[in-house]
């Protein structure tokens, strides 16, 4: 080979090592862009940055009725919960929750109003204001409750729940 054709060769050789460093320049900064675009896509569709909803709040209603011996008239306080349902009575938190557990918003029982739905039952209104939309999914969680999993639409309808035997 001359001299020529070892220059030759040399300029080949550096023109496709320059490229393969192009394109993997090219390449790592496409990665780094479709990668920053997805993590922004995902904060923006969880509604921001601990993924909370942040939509326009709404309001939810509804009641709690406990039916049979597990009620009681308390004076001053409309009727209350008994033993397994003592923590049900006027005043009690009602909290709404994301599914990861962080309270939205809170709210409180009303007062209970005795033999609403059956002649032995006690019905207490809800009302929990506040809540941000963007979820499709919310706890409800009441008194000692263990959490309830309701969808959106279902406490914008409203939510009735019922304890005990009728």
């Amino acid at each position: 080979m001359s001299v020529d054709e070892d220059d030759e060769a040399a300029v080949k050789k550096s023109s496709r090592s320059a490229r393969r460093w192009v394109l993997h320049l090219v390449s790592g900064f496409a990665g780094v862009l479709i990668g920053a675009g997805a993590v922004g896509l995902a904060w923006w569709t969880s509604g921001g940055q601990d993924g909370r909803p942040s939509g326009p709040a709404f309001t939810a209603k509804g009641t709690v009725t406990v039916f049979g011996s597990w009620v009681g008239a308390q004076e001053d306080e409309g009727c209350v919960g008994m033993d397994d349902f003592a923590d049900l009575r006027p005043g009690v938190p009602v909290h709404v929750l994301d599914l990861a557990g962080h309270e939205l918003s809170q709210g409180r029982l009303g007062t209970g109003i005795p033999g609403k739905v059956e002649g032995n039952s006690c019905t207490w209104p809800l009302t929990v204001s506040g809540i941000a939309s963007g979820a499709s999914q919310y706890q409800l969680k009441i008194g000692d409750r263990e959490p309830l999993v309701k969808t959106v639409e279902e406490l914008r309808r409203g939510v009735d729940l019922s304890f005990g035997s009728q």
